[in-house]
C-alpha cells in the first residue's frame, strides 16, 4: 500500500518513505502502468530524502496531541532490499505478489512527555513505567487484485517488556486524478495477542498502586480499525510532495482500557522529498 497507519511517529515516516519510494509498492507500479506503459524499471539504487511535519496522539489512546519534525530517508537495492525508518527488509516479488521479511522495532512508550519530540509518552501515565524499544521480526505480503492493493503482516517482537505478536491487514485503491497526483484511499485493522495487549493497554496491581489507573487485564483481540486518504504529486522526476490523513478507533480491550481516553484519534503528516 502507499499509506498505512500508525501509533507513532516512526510509523508515520516509514508510510511516508513508502509513499515517496514508488518502486516497491504495488499500488503505485499499477497507477503508472495504466498512465505510462513505458515507464521506465525502477533503478538499481533507488534513494529518496525529505522532510515535513507530523500531528499524532501522545500515545495509543490519548487524548492530546503533539506536532513532531518528520525527517525521511528511504534506500532501495535492486527493488529487493530496503532500509528506512522501520527498519531492514528483503522482498521478492513477482506479477501482482510481493512477499518479504523484516528486522523493524516498536518505539516503546513513556510515563511521562519530557523524552524528546520523538518520544511517545504522557504525565497522566506516571506510575505504569516506560515500555521500552523492542526489536521485531515481521514477516509481510501484498497482493494487487485490479487496482486494489492489499496487503497483511504478522510481526513477533522480542523486548523484555514487549514480546507480543501483532498482526496487520489492509486495503487501498489509488485514483490518477491528474497527470502528477494520485490519492489513496486506505482502510486497515490490526489484532494482537494478550502480551502486546497488556503491554500497552492493561494496567498491573503493582502498576495500579503507583498510578491514577485501576488494575486491568487486556486480552487478545482485534486492537484497531483505521481509513483514511493519501496523496502523492510528483512536480518531476525528482521532487514530490506527498500527505495522508487517517481516523483510528481502538477496539475491544485496547478501547475499555482505563489509560485510553479517547478510543478514537486522527493522525496527519505532509512532506516534502526528493528520489535522486
Amino acid at each position: 500500500m502507499l499509506f498505512r497507519t500508525s501509533v507513532s511517529v516512526f510509523g508515520v515516516a516509514l508510510l511516508a518513505g513508502t509513499a515517496l519510494s514508488a518502486g516497491p509498492a504495488l499500488a503505485d507500479d499499477s497507477v503508472t502502468s495504466q498512465a505510462a506503459p513505458q515507464a521506465r524499471q525502477p533503478p538499481v539504487w533507488d534513494i529518496t530524502v525529505g522532510g515535513g511535519v507530523a500531528v499524532r496522539p501522545n500515545y495509543e489512546g490519548s487524548d492530546r496531541y503533539r506536532t513532531t519534525p518528520l525527517p525521511l530517508v528511504t534506500i532501495r537495492y535492486d527493488d529487493m532490499l530496503a532500509l528506512g525508518p522501520e527498519g531492514l527488509s528483503a522482498y521478492w516479488h513477482q506479477g501482482n505478489v510481493r512477499v518479504g521479511a523484516a528486522l523493524t522495532f516498536d518505539p516503546g512508550r513513556n510515563d511521562s512527555n519530557t523524552n524528546g519530540l520523538f518520544s511517545n509518552g504522557d504525565d497522566r501515565l506516571k506510575g505504569l513505567g516506560d515500555i521500552d524499544t523492542s526489536l521485531g521480526v515481521k514477516l509481510f505480503g501484498a497482493y494487487q487484485l485490479g487496482r486494489i492493493s492489499l496487503d497483511a503482516s504478522v510481526t513477533k517482537y522480542t523486548g523484555d517488556q514487549n514480546d507480543g505478536v501483532v498482526l496487520t491487514a489492509g486495503a487501498g485503491l489509488p485514483f490518477k486524478l491528474a497527470d502528477h497526483l494520485i490519492l489513496t484511499p486506505h482502510v486497515g485493522t490490526t489484532w494482537a495477542n494478550d502480551n502486546y495487549m497488556q503491554t500497552y493497554f492493561g494496567v498491573t496491581p503493582v502498576q495500579a498502586a503507583h498510578s491514577r489507573f485501576a488494575a486491568y487485564t487486556a486480552g487478545s483481540g482485534f486492537k484497531d480499525v483505521s481509513a483514511g486518504v493519501g496523496a502523492l504529486y510528483r512536480f518531476n522526476e525528482h521532487w514530490f510532495v506527498t500527505g495522508d490523513v487517517s481516523v483510528k478507533r481502538l477496539l475491544g480491550d485496547a478501547a475499555d482500557s482505563p489509560v485510553t481516553y479517547d478510543a478514537t484519534s486522527a493522525r496527519a503528516f505532509a512532506a516534502v522529498g526528493y528520489r535522486f
